[in-house]
């Protein structure tokens, strides 16, 4: 693991893995402490405007699903509780990662649409929260972000063969980089202090079969990216499903074992689903 960490490093080589934000820092340390304030938890958040009303943003959509919309950051704590409202922080800290131009928007709304997918199938897995899947859905796809930025061109034909080829695009990516973005997602998700769960998920979400994954949640985290990633490529991207599609999303809903009844709520909510800058 340590050869294809140093692989992954050499083939950024000369980019810089994102910062962890200082208010999510603070938000750790606040949230693990023994005495826990909501009210120093909505400070923290308020401190950046921007974040704050992306937070606000997720957590009155769709995604989040309350019954009745929240007006302020200490309300949504309230509502929400501390580990739920740190992922949404998380999940709003990703979308400024990069520039939201070319190939890096692409990915982004691409990473967005799975987000939303992901949410909404998370309400048919056992051990995965619907704010946990959100934020898994943007983050699996942070190294396919920082190989774009590094060089967008030669970056941009991988990325668009891994949309309808979700198996053998990694090894594309390897001949091309001698990594690919999922050991180089798994970099950006350390130093962002992704559970370690997560992090295998991101690192395992191009496997060909999800029985091979040992870990129960990792395993379910994994076949939720592979049927999203199915919808959002025939949904929103218009891609053409071929056998390794059709395979890799065969092979998540088999793990998830949901009806195709639900799959069709989920395809529909795409659709009418507007979330994207």
């Amino acid at each position: 693991m340590q050869q294809k960490f140093h692989n992954a490093i050499q083939a950024i080589h000369g980019q810089k893995i994102p910062e962890f934000p200082a208010e999510i820092l603070q938000l750790e340390k606040e949230i693990n402490s023994k005495l826990a304030s909501i009210v120093t938890v909505a400070e923290i958040i308020e401190k950046n405007t921007t974040l704050s009303g992306e937070v606000m943003r997720i957590v009155n959509s769709p995604i989040v699903k309350l019954r009745e919309p929240v007006r302020s950051i200490r309300e949504a704590v309230n509502v929400l509780g501390l580990d739920n409202i740190y992922n949404l922080v998380v999940a709003a800290a990703v979308k400024n990662l990069f520039g939201g131009e070319g190939l890096l928007k692409d990915i982004m709304d691409h990473s967005v649409d799975i987000a939303f997918c992901m949410a909404d199938i998370s309400e048919w897995v056992e051990g995965v929260s619907r704010d946990e899947a959100y934020m898994l859905g943007l983050f699996h796809n942070a190294g396919a972000m920082l190989l774009a930025a590094k060089d967008e061109t030669k970056y941009d034909p991988l990325f668009r063969a891994g949309l309808s080829l979700p198996i053998s695009c990694i090894a594309k990516e390897e001949a091309a980089y001698g990594s690919n973005h999922t050991i180089i997602g798994v970099l950006i998700g350390k130093k962002w202090h992704l559970p370690t769960e997560m992090l295998n998920a991101i690192m395992l979400h191009h496997n060909e079969k999800c029985e091979r994954i040992k870990n129960d949640n990792v395993r379910a985290m994994v076949a939720m990216i592979k049927l999203a990633s199915a919808i959002v490529s025939e949904i929103s991207l218009g891609v053409y499903r071929g056998g390794e599609m059709k395979a890799y999303e065969s092979d998540g809903l088999q793990e998830l074992m949901i009806e195709e009844n639900v799959i069709t709520e989920i395809r529909t909510a795409l659709m009418s689903y507007s979330f994207k800058d």
